[in-house]
């Protein structure tokens, strides 16, 4: 397996310390936590494993590093940031369509990270707890309040802010897995970010039913899964 190149001359402590950091993320983004040993980093790394420890005390240390690391790096985004002049003038396509695009851009310009959070996922690692606690839920936060906030202008329906949070995100992740994970080379559906922000947010505001249709069909039709 092909492991990222090494440099074999002396590192600076902060240059090695990042180093490690970057080998670390692939190989867990390859491998999975549980496939992926201290000792592999490090010889990975060209480095003893005492030289990973001593940046790194513990693992705990290395995966808050990781989401540290990725939060501060130019390919992470603040949503909170990218919408903000949107949120001011109650632009509810301009946050939602924001939101999805700069995501989107994100995910593709860092699939092994997006690799790295699922295995953790699927793992049940503490670093995906970490994810959630310091990304997710804070997204949660921010749109709900929002949602609620635009329920109050009679601006959207009454519907519990989290379900449209939810079906939001959903639309949103499921496309960067297809488009990473699935369907690569984008054979089923093949359009830029923009275009999928863009349609992401017309479903998400308005629905895919035409003005003037009878809604009760739709209504009844679910009544039998409740």
């Amino acid at each position: 397996m092909n492991t990222p190149e090494v440099a074999t001359s002396r590192m600076a402590g902060e240059e090695r310390r990042m180093q490690i950091l970057r080998i670390a993320v692939s190989l867990f983004s390859k491998r999975g936590f549980s496939g992926t040993t201290t000792r592999e980093i490090a010889n990975a790394a060209g480095v003893s494993e005492a030289m990973v420890f001593r940046h790194f005390a513990t693992k705990q240390e290395l995966y808050s590093a990781i989401l540290d690391h990725k939060a501060c790096s130019d390919s992470g985004f603040d949503p909170f940031a990218v919408v903000a002049d949107a949120v001011r003038r109650k632009d509810d396509r301009a946050v939602f369509e924001g939101l999805a695009f700069h995501a989107l851009e994100h995910h593709e310009t860092d699939p092994e990270f997006h690799r790295l959070l699922l295995h953790a996922a699927l793992e049940r690692h503490e670093l995906a707890e970490m994810f959630w606690e310091q990304n997710v839920q804070p997204l949660y936060k921010f749109l709900g309040e929002y949602i609620r906030a635009r329920q109050a202008d009679s601006a959207m329906i009454a519907l519990e802010p989290g379900i449209v949070v939810r079906a939001f995100i959903g639309m949103v992740i499921h496309h960067s897995l297809n488009n990473t994970l699935w369907d690569p080379k984008r054979g089923i559906l093949n359009i830029s970010n923009a275009e999928a922000a863009s349609s992401f947010a017309q479903v998400l505001l308005h629905g895919i039913l035409k003005p003037g249709i009878d809604n009760q069909t739709v209504e009844n039709s679910g009544s039998d899964l409740k």
